[in-house]
């Protein structure tokens, strides 16, 4: 799914400081509420990985999701303008390399680490070509959080980091393709037009890797709750919630979502973390929010 841009959306318009309170409140918890249906996705797609493998768990949410965005807004479903596909041909390509990524690394080690791996990508594009002495810090952060979550006899090996950072890297170029793409397109219609777009390219390879049937009833129920909860439902919630505060404030938001996925992947997978992985966990989480906050304010 596509995440809507901060950046690229309006500031709110001035308002009396009780209604700026309750707007900054209700956005809270929308940010909570999206981290909490999103990261619960993930856990969720770990059992879907499980039956039937990352290939078709993809398949399935990508191809869900688009089914029911298109849906819910058919208009949608639209060629873009002839100068405007190969923009969008190249962000549907990074996404499907994300979140290909991203499900071969959280059926290796923990969603909570995964997710907090990944968020070194916005961070890599708010603190670039920055000279500023602060972002140098949280990068200093980052690192030792990735350090600490890489370390001898914890829950990620080797494979599982790599697939992280990769995502991470995919991550990065999506952000930076999507900014120019919903400056130039409806945002829905860019989301919409890039899952349809993510599955008609993973289906061959879908059809190829084999379409595995035993449990496949099991495996399309979890994986239309994955693709309600990671795609469908958090796309609203989120725009609303970016619509009530300010870019920083809303980037700061979203950087709790690491500790989110933690708490999922205990709840839903019992996945129990070192007191080092969770140190490195919080860094990260620092150094994604500071950095989000000092790029935006910057």
């Amino acid at each position: 799914m596509m995440r809507p841009d901060p950046d690229s959306a309006p500031a709110p318009p001035p308002a009396p400081a009780a209604g700026a309170r309750r707007d900054s409140v209700t956005a809270a918890l929308l940010v909570v509420a999206v981290g909490v249906l999103m990261q619960a996705g993930s856990a969720l797609a770990v059992l879907v990985i499980d039956s039937v493998g990352v290939v078709q768990a993809l398949w399935l949410r990508t191809a869900l999701a688009a089914m029911l965005l298109a849906a819910v807004r058919p208009h949608s479903v639209r060629l873009p303008a002839k100068g405007d596909r190969m923009l969008l041909a190249a962000l549907t390509l990074s996404l499907v390399a994300m979140n290909f990524s991203f499900y071969q690394a959280i059926s290796r080690a923990p969603v909570g680490i995964v997710v907090a791996v990944e968020f070194l990508g916005p961070l890599a594009v708010a603190v670039a070509g920055s000279r500023r002495l602060l972002d140098l810090v949280w990068v200093v952060f980052a690192g030792a959080g990735v350090a600490l979550l890489a370390g001898p006899g914890g829950s990620v090996g080797l494979a599982g980091l790599l697939f992280a950072l990769l995502a991470a890297a995919c991550w990065a170029a999506f952000i930076l393709l999507a900014k120019r793409a919903v400056t130039r397109m409806e945002p829905l219609q860019v989301s919409v037009m890039m899952l349809v777009g993510a599955s008609i390219v993973l289906t061959p390879i879908w059809l190829i890797t084999g379409v595995k049937i035993s449990g496949y009833g099991h495996a399309l129920l979890l994986g239309l709750a994955v693709a309600v909860l990671s795609s469908a439902l958090p796309y609203f919630l989120e725009l609303a919630a970016i619509k009530r505060v300010r870019a920083s404030t809303y980037g700061v938001l979203l950087s709790i979502e690491p500790a989110i996925a933690a708490l999922m992947g205990f709840i839903i997978l019992s996945q129990e973390l070192a007191a080092r992985e969770i140190v490195g966990i919080v860094a990260i989480v620092v150094a994604a929010a500071g950095a989000s906050y000092t790029s935006s304010s910057g």
